[in-house]
């Protein structure tokens, strides 16, 4: 069953509401965070933004997605560890990359979901597939139909998932924790922008929007790395120190492997795949 059902106030479809959700258990500990203030970071941009990092059962199964550009043309780089993705996801980015297609969002699940839309080379046409076994099939059938409007696909564990769409429209599964459902339907209401959300490992999430981030079900060292604030980095030697910046995304593994993504830089567990970590660095 889903929670609820809203779609995204500025679509020409506004104010659809489905059934009422039932409420779930209060998340443990629960962090907010304003939003961060404009960066010019370097070269008038941030490498955060620019990254798209899903990691699977360990450290060293990961997803990877780079926006990188050479100062006159811009490309986008895929990478995924061998049996670290679903093998259908896995050949559908293949397909995608020989046909030159632009991957927009991508997510895959523990138990094998996954969901990728992308764009033509033209910019012109849209293009969105799925696991065929996925419990909101239905719903993003319907979503799909609006060419223009961005989908988001995450995935949780014990059947959790969110669907969002254009600014902030969203369906979720019931059981999504009761602190995230407040929170987007408090954007819903002001006219807010979602960013990102992602489900984590034991019913964990983190959500970053227009009113800053938020997470919870967190521990350790990566619920510390996501307080930290202030941190000055040096990203190549004889470069000046910058501030990391604001967290924009985390990626955490079945295993508790971590990566925490900031506009500057990014900070990532011991057992998170040295490659991925080199790779990671060798972009911010």
């Amino acid at each position: 069953m889903a929670f609820d059902l809203w779609t995204d106030d500025k679509a020409p479809n506004n104010g659809s509401h489905g059934d009422p959700f039932l409420a779930s258990p209060k998340p443990r500990a629960q962090q907010d965070r304003p939003p961060a203030p404009p960066s010019l970071g370097r070269q008038g941009s941030s490498a955060g933004p620019m990254v798209k990092l899903l990691l699977g059962r360990t450290g060293a199964d990961f997803l990877l997605l780079l926006e990188e550009t050479d100062g006159a043309a811009h490309w986008q780089t895929r990478s995924w560890s061998e049996g670290g993705v679903p093998a259908a996801l896995a050949a559908k980015l293949e397909k995608m990359r020989t046909k030159n297609h632009h991957v927009n969002e991508v997510s895959f699940g523990a138990a094998g979901e996954w969901f990728v839309h992308g764009v033509d080379a033209g910019g012109t046409s849209t293009f969105s597939w799925w696991d065929s076994a996925f419990a909101a099939s239905r719903q993003l059938r319907k979503w799909t139909a609006l060419p223009e409007s961005r989908l988001h696909v995450a995935f949780g564990d014990e059947g959790r998932w969110l669907i969002l769409q254009g600014h902030n429209g969203f369906c979720g599964a019931e059981h999504v924790a009761a602190g995230l459902q407040k929170r987007i339907r408090k954007l819903h209401d002001a006219k807010g922008t979602i960013g990102v959300v992602r489900l984590l490992p034991g019913g964990a999430y983190f959500i970053a929007d227009s009113q800053g981030s938020q997470w919870a079900g967190l521990g350790g060292e990566v619920a510390a790395e996501l307080a930290r604030r202030g941190d000055k980095v040096c990203s190549a030697p004889g470069e000046p120190s910058i501030a990391a910046g604001e967290v924009l995304d985390v990626a955490v593994g079945a295993d508790g492997s971590w990566v925490v993504l900031r506009e500057h830089w990014f900070r990532a567990s011991a057992s998170v795949a040295a490659p991925l970590r080199e790779r990671l660095g060798r972009f911010y």
